[in-house]
This record gives structure tokens, C-alpha cells and sequence, in this order.
């Protein structure tokens, strides 16, 4: 009898002992992949109550995994998910998010937001969570805006390039024919341009201006700003001021004609997104993207949703044409 009570007491610990073994193994099978998450835009220090802010986020895995599709959020303080976006952008490096618009609060006061990559397990490879902070301040009283968007880079050097500039009130005034100005690096007025009498499609209160400008004459990145003073009014508002920046280039000489085609089927892909570091275009509906460069040495990189990432080396002493065959990514099995 005092045998027979030793081994039932065995059994339920060489059960658990089992039991530990199996999770240690599970665990080893699973790989983690560090992720890092940055914010690539943010909104100023101080906006305006109610005003749209923009935020982008960028992610980086530790293995170059494809992260396309997986997504980021944007946390308020509460914890509460204020938006929610997929990763969809390659840089040749990182997947970047597109800008993401969101409303700021209208109670004034110190905001701290969080964007955060969740951990996402699929297929045997844990990527881990990952957050960045993106802190602001709302103002009281009635402050202004100003976003900037359609900026190139690079441009040639000493070329005509054109930027769309946009100033909100945080209480919606109606700002048009408000004059903006265009600092360059060297703190001179380079154009002065009145805001337009219609805003921004999708907003109720963006009034904006397309803007002529000439590239710098020499090479380099530069950081010009965009200032909207305060001006005569029914209502007193803040100045506002915004930096951008772009490079300059020299003149490009000769054309890269990139195809690219599936390789299981050896059809045109469209739309797939062509960045010969730093000129990015996109394929037309015969899967050709041509981009005009100086001479010189880029990589290259092919990529497309549900494919995989082509990448090479592209030395440019004359004119090119580089085929980009893409291989589609294995069909992830749900069955189990």
C-alpha cells in the first residue's frame, strides 16, 4: 500500500515536470525579434486647441523582417487608442507609416501620447512591442498653425520647385489672403505668398497657397522656414512658424528605366514602389518607372505589398534599365 501511494504521488509531479519541459521548448521555438519604433513627425511643443496634428511613425526590425501591414497606434494619456494605421511606406531600411492625421484636444493643458508598435507572434516569430513618446502642449487662447506638404527632395540645384503651405486657426477663423512668408537657410525673405479663400479639402479650416520657390545653387540639405506673423484682425492670432527641409543635387544626366514583373507569372506590376536611394517613383500600368539621376553609384529597391523586397546595386555612367523580378510571399496558413 505505501507503494502504491508513492507512485501516485509521483504521477502529478512527473506531470508537471512535463508539463514545465513542453512550455520551455514551446518558448524556445518562438523567435523574438527586437523592434524599434521612432516617431519621424511630430506635432510642435505648443498647438493650437482643436487644431489637426500630424504624426508618422516608423519602425525598424533587429532581423529586417517585412513589416508591412502591421500596424501602429497612437495612444492618448488614458491609454485610450486614438488611431490605428498600418505600416505601409519602405525606405530601404525601416517601414514607415503613413502621415497620420488626428485631432488635438480642445481642453487646454499638457498632453503625453504614446505610439506604440503591439507585440504580434505569427508563424513562429514574436515581434516585440515596441513605443515611442509624442508630447504637446494645448494653448488656451486663439493660436495658429501651419503644415507644409509636397515638398521634393532632392531637387537640382539652382532649379524652380514649387511647396503647398497651409496656416489653421485654433478657433476656425477664416484667414484668407493673410500673407505667409518663406525664410531660407540664410534668414532672407524668399517669397510672400497670400492664403487662398477656399481650405483644404477635408478640412473645415486649412486655408492654403501653393508656393514658388528656387533651389539653392549649390549642393547640400538645407532647412528654410515658413513664418505667418500676427496681422491686423477682428480677433488677435499668434504668429506661427514651421521648418522644412530638401536637398539639392546636381542636374540629372542620364535615366533609369526600372521593369518590374512577377516572377511566377512574368507579368507588369503597377503601382509597386521603386526608391533609388534618395529618388523614389512608382511603376506605371506596364510596371515601368523611369527616374532621372546624375551619375553615380544607388541602391535600389523594389518593393510591393505580399511581395518580396528587390534590392541591387546600380552603378549610372549612362543610361539604365534594370529589371526587378518579385517573388510573392508565402500564403501564411490560418488552417491550424
Amino acid at each position: 500500500m505505501a507503494e502504491e501511494g508513492r507512485a501516485e504521488k509521483a504521477q502529478p509531479e512527473a506531470a508537471k515536470e512535463e508539463e514545465i519541459r513542453v512550455e520551455q521548448v514551446s518558448a524556445e521555438e518562438v523567435k523574438a525579434h527586437r523592434i524599434t519604433l521612432s516617431m519621424v513627425k511630430v506635432p510642435p511643443a505648443e498647438v493650437a486647441a482643436g487644431t489637426y496634428i500630424v504624426l508618422q511613425g516608423r519602425v525598424l526590425c533587429s532581423s529586417a523582417c517585412d513589416l508591412r501591414g502591421k500596424i501602429v497606434r497612437i495612444l492618448t494619456q488614458d491609454a485610450v487608442v486614438s488611431k490605428e494605421i498600418s505600416l505601409v511606406i519602405f525606405d530601404g531600411a525601416a517601414y514607415e507609416t503613413d502621415p497620420i492625421v488626428i485631432k488635438a484636444p480642445t481642453e487646454p493643458g499638457a498632453y503625453s501620447w504614446t505610439g506604440v508598435f503591439p507585440a504580434q507572434e505569427k508563424e513562429g516569430v514574436l515581434h516585440e512591442e515596441g513605443s515611442a513618446p509624442v508630447s504637446f502642449t494645448v494653448m488656451p487662447h486663439h493660436t495658429t498653425s501651419i503644415a507644409d506638404w509636397d515638398v521634393p527632395s532632392p531637387i537640382a540645384f539652382g532649379d524652380e520647385f514649387g511647396i503647398k503651405v497651409g496656416v489653421r486657426c485654433s478657433a476656425d477663423c477664416r484667414l484668407t489672403d493673410k500673407n505667409i512668408e518663406i525664410y531660407d537657410h540664410a534668414g532672407a525673405v524668399v517669397a510672400t505668398v497670400a492664403l487662398g479663400g477656399i481650405p483644404w479639402p477635408g478640412t473645415s479650416a486649412l486655408y492654403w497657397a501653393e508656393v514658388k520657390l528656387k533651389a539653392p545653387t549649390v549642393e547640400g540639405y538645407f532647412t528654410w522656414e515658413v513664418k505667418f506673423s500676427e496681422q491686423d484682425s477682428a480677433v488677435p492670432h499668434d504668429g506661427a512658424s514651421y521648418t522644412f527641409g530638401f536637398s539639392t543635387t546636381r542636374q540629372p544626366e542620364h535615366v533609369v528605366t526600372v521593369g518590374v514583373i512577377d516572377k511566377d507569372t512574368q507579368t507588369p506590376i503597377k503601382n509597386a514602389d521603386v526608391l533609388l536611394h534618395p529618388y523614389r517613383g512608382y511603376t506605371d500600368e506596364c510596371g515601368m518607372a523611369r527616374l532621372m539621376v546624375p551619375k553615380g553609384e544607388y541602391e535600389l529597391y523594389v518593393s510591393e505589398s505580399g511581395k518580396e523586397t528587390f534590392q541591387t546595386t546600380v552603378k549610372v555612367a549612362s543610361d539604365v534599365a534594370v529589371k526587378a523580378e518579385l517573388l510573392s510571399l508565402p500564403v501564411p496558413d490560418d488552417s491550424g
